[in-house]
């Protein structure tokens, strides 16, 4: 029997979690149920760490998808912005590799139907409130030889998962186009939802400037609110873009309040004027200059001092 290093194991899975399951009939799910995820057994309530037993060695050979508890929520479709909780095991053994916390502050967030994923593949057509059991292999997970040998994972290894799908939101903006404005930068968005900008050649302005690209008819921004954003922001004065989330296809969650406010999860005082308000779907467009950025000392290393911000950011949702 192989030693597995688990906190190695937890280390690399949790760049790459994911999950879900079969769900509503005009939603095809994009993995069938198979004999080993069906043969996993769960306890315990959706959004608490499950117990979990099952027959030892399982294996299967590809990916299997059984619902274990089914969500009253929303289906989750492809594109979209997931919660997950998971736990995630040995299939020879049964052993536990890793766990996320199951505080609903710390979901694991993926985007659904993402192909470098597995689990963000296999939680297409699951509904929110979902508890599901995927077991997949090794290879699925993190491809063939991709994995450090010492870690004890062969290809062919089996691991199970059990994820409880905490929440959806949307994956990109979805709102009506509106005019554009003269002055305010170009925006073309590629059909991911990625947005490119063209900063015009004169000086920037020198007051806040904020433009909404797509009006969304979602819940409207408060003051304090947990709000989740995809972005792109670029430097006026060089056009390089010094941020952004969409690479990495992971949104991040920010309070709708200047960093003065909230020092951990704040934003510039012009990105929280500008986002303030505006409704979820929305894509929205900021000017921001120096004097409405970050506070001394406190702008990322990639801002040189006195820049003029652009910040093209989608409202996905609010937690």
């Amino acid at each position: 029997m192989r030693k597995t290093p688990a906190l190695v194991v937890a280390a690399a899975l949790l760049t790459t979690m994911t999950a879900c399951t079969t769900a509503a009939a005009d939603c095809g799910s994009p993995f069938p149920s198979g004999t080993a995820s069906e043969l996993v057994d769960v306890s315990g309530s959706v959004g608490s760490e499950p117990r979990v037993s099952f027959p030892t060695p399982l294996v299967t050979d590809g990916t299997e998808v059984t619902e274990d508890v089914a969500g009253d929520g929303e289906t989750v479709q492809h594109g979209q912005i997931v919660d997950l909780q998971l736990s995630l095991f040995l299939g020879e053994t049964g052993t536990q590799l890793t766990a996320s916390s199951y505080d609903e502050a710390e979901g694991i967030r993926r985007t659904v139907g993402d192909p470098a994923d597995v689990f963000g593949s296999v939680v297409e057509c699951a509904s929110v409130g979902s508890r599901v059991v995927t077991a997949t292999t090794v290879a699925d997970v993190y491809g063939a030889d991709t994995l450090d040998p010492r870690l004890g994972l062969e290809n062919e290894d089996t691991l199970v998962a059990v994820i409880d799908v905490q929440d959806a939101y949307l994956g990109r903006a979805n709102g009506a186009d509106q005019l554009a404005q003269p002055g305010i930068p170009a925006v073309v968005t590629s059909p991911e939802g990625v947005p490119g900008l063209t900063i015009p050649s004169n000086e920037p302005p020198t007051d806040l400037e904020v433009a909404t690209l797509k009006k969304g008819t979602g819940p409207k921004v408060q003051d304090g609110d947990r709000v989740i954003l995809h972005y792109t922001g670029v430097i006026w004065e060089t056009k390089q873009v010094f941020q952004s989330t969409w690479p990495t296809k992971a949104p991040v969650t920010v309070v709708a309040a200047p960093i003065e406010q909230e020092p951990q999860a704040g934003l510039p005082q012009g990105w929280s004027d500008a986002l303030i308000g505006q409704t979820v779907g929305s894509q929205v467009i900021a000017v921001i200059p120096p004097e409405f950025g970050f506070p001394q000392g406190a702008a990322p290393a990639t801002i040189p001092p006195g820049s003029t911000m652009v910040i093209v950011f989608d409202v996905l949702g609010i937690e």
